[in-house]
Protein backbone atom coordinates (compact mmCIF):
# COMPACT_ATOMS: atom_id res chain seq x y z
CA UNK A 1 0.00 0.00 0.00
CA UNK A 2 1.47 3.46 -0.60
CA UNK A 3 2.36 5.97 1.54
CA UNK A 4 -0.60 8.26 0.10
CA UNK A 5 -3.61 5.66 0.27
CA UNK A 6 -2.07 4.93 3.90
CA UNK A 7 -3.05 8.89 4.92
CA UNK A 8 -6.31 8.88 2.86
CA UNK A 9 -7.11 5.87 5.00
CA UNK A 10 -6.07 7.77 7.68
CA UNK A 11 -7.52 10.71 7.30
CA UNK A 12 -10.67 9.16 6.53
CA UNK A 13 -10.81 7.50 9.95
CA UNK A 14 -9.98 10.45 11.52
CA UNK A 15 -13.24 12.35 9.98
CA UNK A 16 -15.72 9.60 11.08
CA UNK A 17 -14.42 9.94 13.88
CA UNK A 18 -14.13 13.81 14.77
CA UNK A 19 -17.58 14.48 12.80
CA UNK A 20 -19.38 11.39 14.69
CA UNK A 21 -20.49 9.90 11.06
CA UNK A 22 -19.94 7.58 8.60
CA UNK A 23 -21.69 10.08 6.20
CA UNK A 24 -18.53 11.93 5.65
CA UNK A 25 -17.41 9.13 3.16
CA UNK A 26 -20.49 10.04 0.75
CA UNK A 27 -18.56 10.68 -2.70
CA UNK A 28 -18.37 14.67 -3.75
CA UNK A 29 -20.28 15.98 -0.38
CA UNK A 30 -18.87 18.99 0.86
CA UNK A 31 -18.20 18.61 4.52
CA UNK A 32 -18.97 22.18 5.58
CA UNK A 33 -22.25 23.54 3.42
CA UNK A 34 -23.71 20.15 4.71
CA UNK A 35 -23.02 20.52 8.17
CA UNK A 36 -21.09 17.67 8.84
CA UNK A 37 -17.79 19.31 9.71
CA UNK A 38 -18.56 21.84 12.23
CA UNK A 39 -17.06 24.08 14.67
CA UNK A 40 -16.10 21.03 17.03
CA UNK A 41 -15.79 18.46 14.38
CA UNK A 42 -12.90 21.28 13.02
CA UNK A 43 -11.30 21.46 16.19
CA UNK A 44 -11.33 17.36 16.17
CA UNK A 45 -10.03 17.26 12.89
CA UNK A 46 -7.10 19.32 13.68
CA UNK A 47 -6.36 17.84 17.04
CA UNK A 48 -6.07 14.51 15.28
CA UNK A 49 -4.06 15.60 12.64
CA UNK A 50 -1.77 17.13 14.72
CA UNK A 51 -1.49 13.50 16.49
CA UNK A 52 -0.36 12.72 12.77
CA UNK A 53 2.31 15.06 12.61
CA UNK A 54 0.28 17.54 10.95
CA UNK A 55 0.47 21.00 12.16
CA UNK A 56 -2.28 22.76 10.63
CA UNK A 57 -3.07 26.83 11.42
CA UNK A 58 -6.75 26.93 10.57
CA UNK A 59 -6.54 30.74 10.06
CA UNK A 60 -3.50 30.54 7.57
CA UNK A 61 -5.23 27.79 5.25
CA UNK A 62 -7.93 28.72 2.72
CA UNK A 63 -11.61 27.14 4.55
CA UNK A 64 -11.81 25.74 0.88
CA UNK A 65 -9.54 23.18 1.68
CA UNK A 66 -11.65 21.61 4.18
CA UNK A 67 -14.82 21.18 1.77
CA UNK A 68 -13.50 17.65 0.92
CA UNK A 69 -11.66 14.71 1.42
CA UNK A 70 -9.83 15.48 -1.56
CA UNK A 71 -9.13 19.09 -0.59
CA UNK A 72 -7.65 18.15 2.76
CA UNK A 73 -5.54 15.01 1.30
CA UNK A 74 -3.75 18.05 -0.96
CA UNK A 75 -3.81 20.32 2.07
CA UNK A 76 -1.31 17.42 3.59
CA UNK A 77 0.60 16.46 1.28
CA UNK A 78 1.75 20.24 0.71
CA UNK A 79 2.39 20.07 4.87
CA UNK A 80 4.99 17.14 4.29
Amino acid sequence: MTEDKILEQQLRALLVEACGTQNVLQEDIDLLDSGLLDSLGMINLLDGLEDMGFSIQPTQVDRSCFRTVEGILSLLKTQR
